[in-house]
């Protein structure tokens, strides 16, 4: 037999004993020491000082979420967590940022604390029981692709945590490269059924374009994971291969879309244990977080209830309906109108040029805004400031 025959099988047969060391000791203690093996602090947020870094504590906060990174081979993951850690921290739950080592020890050469799900399990199980940590009255568990993993696997062990939210969980490599990419899914079924009895809520998100499982096999993780949860008794709320634009492949969860859709429906699931409809006509839905417009029925193109984010991470929303005359009347809202984050409300008066929409200017400070219709659910926005020294580019989503 060729070696080249010979290296599918050792592939397999690695990935196999793999599974079988972390079922045998899926939490064997070890020696982890902060400031070496990993840092344990609270998240940063770009832009809002009034957030990061600055805890309620347990007395005050509602709870303690945990983010957990994906796979860093050669390199220590960067501070920066996803935005719907951010909902959170705007929601009075403290934030912190799990970062685990590289897998290139630090001056040693060889693999240290967190450089695979199965140490990163036993990194997580250390943190929870920190005295600090453990004084909170609900923990959460978040985590993105191995991040992810480490989280389903940690709350199999049934440690006392309140909720989980992997994103798009993978350990085994993605569809396109590896043979053992079957085992997102099917060993994540094997976790799933240690969730009984735990008292554990669990959401998850799986997104459509995903290199690790979907774009081979789509709507499977999703479908299966809400139906054998319910079965088995886990409170459960299932994101399955959202539409929206911006949340698809591997990184969907990370983005700003989806905290703003999903972010108060995954609070309302972790404060209260009831699964939300999410539909934009619920009251509990992320729509424009805290910003409620009237949804006006799309007449031509552009009227319409359209939200987005702005590259500056501030979350907006501008319903648009046809004036006198051909123009167009507008109005934005944008902030969060909590923790300093003013909130901007204004009107526009729109006229065409050409394809787009630009705002007639009535007063000498008023910004620069101009409209163009990508599509039937896309809208691209583009602000210049008054004095028009500074730009911001946004696409919008119509409202469903």
């Amino acid at each position: 037999m060729t070696t080249a025959r010979l290296q599918p099988v050792w592939a397999g047969c690695f990935a196999l004993a793999l599974l079988l060391v972390i079922c045998a000791h899926p939490a064997k203690a070890q020696n982890f020491s902060e400031d070496r093996d990993y840092w344990f602090n609270p998240a940063v947020f770009p832009g809002r000082s009034d957030l990061s870094k600055h805890p309620y504590g347990p007395a005050k906060a509602k709870g303690l979420v945990i983010w957990n990174h994906g796979y860093s081979p050669d390199k220590l993951a960067p501070e920066k967590v996803p935005p719907v850690m951010q909902y959170f921290a705007e929601a009075g739950w403290d934030s912190y940022h799990l970062q685990r080592h590289p897998i290139i020890g630090v001056g040693k050469g060889k693999p240290v604390a967190g450089a695979t799900h199965d140490l990163t399990t036993p990194l997580i199980l250390h943190v929870l029981e920190k005295p600090e940590v453990r004084a909170y009255p609900r923990i959460i568990l978040m985590g993105q692709s191995r991040g992810a993993f480490a989280v389903i696997h940690t709350g199999s062990l049934k440690p006392n945590i309140h909720g989980i939210l992997p994103l798009s969980p993978a350990a085994f490599g993605d569809a396109g490269k590896s043979r053992e990419w079957r085992q997102n899914d099917t060993y994540i079924r094997e976790l799933w059924e240690k969730y009984k009895d735990s008292g554990i809520h669990v959401a998850a998100g799986f997104f459509t374009g995903d290199d690790w499982f979907e774009t081979q096999q789509p709507n499977v993780r999703g479908p299966y994971a809400e139906k054998r949860l319910t079965e088995l008794g886990v409170a459960n709320f299932i994101i399955n291969q959202p539409s929206y634009h911006d949340m698809q492949g591997h990184g969907g969860g990370q983005s700003w879309e989806f905290a703003r859709r999903f972010g108060p429906c995954l609070q309302y699931f972790f404060e209260t244990g009831k699964k939300p409809s999410c539909s934009e006509t619920d009251r509990h839905t992320a729509a424009t977080f805290r910003i409620k417009l009237p949804k006006l029925p799309a007449q031509d193109g552009y009227s319409g209830l359209w939200q987005g984010t702005w590259t500056n991470g501030r979350f907006a929303a501008a319903v648009i309906e046809p004036g006198d005359n051909g123009t167009y009347k507008g109005v934005y809202r944008t902030g969060l109108g909590v923790n300093g984050d003013k909130p901007d409300d204004n009107a526009w008066l729109l006229t065409r040029e050409g394809d787009r929409l630009v705002r007639t200017r009535t007063h000498e400070n008023n910004a620069g805004i101009r409209l163009s219709l990508l599509d039937s659910d896309r809208l691209q926005v583009d602000w210049t400031s008054h004095k028009g020294d500074r730009t911001m580019t946004s696409i919008f989503s119509r409202a469903r």
